[in-house]
């Protein structure tokens, strides 16, 4: 079985938070896998305290202790990998990158923030989209090249095919979001790559007879790092009623900025759904709604809002909610019925 975490708006959904609770809750995860570029950061909070991840899955944050796979259609940031190895205690041996995994450069960095269009288009300038690019030009330097990273190297495609075939459980934890494929989002407005279910598929050299269970994660009020569009876009002030007050987009010596914030746009989740063809959803900042939600662990226990929400996007769109995100912390979670005994 393979669990797809993928993203239904335009990023910062809380996939990592969703895939930290999902390596807790499934038994026998073989391997979690992390997929995209440096881009962007996934956080999670364990034990009250708050880990934001460019390279490790959020996983490692949640006591997971198997494989953690790095595809060849992935990238790579050499000194963040081992500064997050450094932090979270990954030693070499729990890491297999795939010979072609291509790698992002202080050149690909320099590059990227000397052309003003990535500032324009709002890019986190990691590096990310100009290594994109120079790999579709046949430039880029791949992890075979790089002598640091050979204890790490091997053939993914054959070993996570070989996990499949003795049964074992494979977490993928996805990157970006369907608004901002570049293929089927918002462009210009959008990453260097596609964002969709095949496309974590594709970059990890696996095929679609196996398997899948695909979660969908959806913001219950979707948020935006920077430029292109946002249906529904609420005001500053609205924000802080909701006690909405995010902040994303920025990198290595670049800030953070707040993040723009919209009610749900329900045609954009049916779009995400056509795209991923979801198995389920994953709903998350359900705690805006009412105070009294935060942390509860009980869909019962829920407000009459926050359920009539939900149950709303179930019946627009035909696809269940499985699980619910009523804070930060990967713990304040409701696994609904019917799901969990699955799965």
């Amino acid at each position: 079985m393979i669990t797809l975490v993928v993203g239904g708006q335009y990023g910062g959904e809380g996939k990592g938070k969703i895939a930290a609770f999902l390596a807790k809750s499934i038994l026998h995860t073989a391997a979690v896998c992390r997929t995209g570029g440096v881009n962007s950061k996934h956080t999670a909070v364990e034990n009250g305290k708050t880990y934001d991840l460019r390279q490790l899955p959020t996983s490692c944050t949640a006591g997971f202790t198997g494989q953690i796979i790095y595809g060849a259609g992935s990238l790579v940031h050499i000194p963040t990998l081992f500064e997050e190895m450094k932090l979270l205690e990954v030693t070499p041996d729990k890491i297999l990158i795939d010979y072609q995994t291509g790698v992002v450069s202080d050149a690909e960095v320099t590059s990227q923030r000397a052309d003003s269009r990535y500032t324009e288009i709002g890019s986190t300038l990691t590096g990310t989209g100009h290594a994109t690019a120079q790999r579709a030009l046949r430039k880029l330097r791949l992890a075979r090249d790089y002598s640091e990273l050979q204890p790490m190297l091997g053939n993914v495609p054959e070993r996570l095919q070989d996990l499949l075939k003795q049964g074992k459980h494979i977490l993928v934890e996805g990157h970006q979001g369907a608004g901002l494929s570049n293929y089927h989002g918002d462009y210009p407005y959008t990453s260097n790559r596609d964002a969709t279910a095949a496309a974590l598929l594709s970059e990890l050299g696996l095929g679609v007879r196996y398997p899948l269970r695909i979660v969908l994660v959806i913001k219950a009020f979707p948020t935006r790092n920077h430029n292109g569009r946002l249906p529904n876009e609420m005001s500053v002030e609205e924000s802080d009623k909701l006690g909405i007050q995010e902040y994303g987009g920025g990198s290595w010596g670049i800030d953070n900025k707040r993040r723009r914030v919209g009610r749900l746009a329900i045609e954009d989740v049916r779009r995400a759904v056509v795209l991923n063809t979801p198995t389920e959803l994953a709903v998350t900042g359900i705690d805006y709604f009412e105070p009294k939600d935060a942390v509860t662990t009980s869909y019962e226990q829920l407000s009459s809002k926050s359920r009539e929400f939900i149950e709303t996007l179930e019946k627009e769109v035909q696809v269940p909610v499985s699980i619910i995100s009523t804070g930060p912390q990967t713990d304040a979670t409701i696994y609904r019925s019917g799901f969990q005994s699955e799965h």
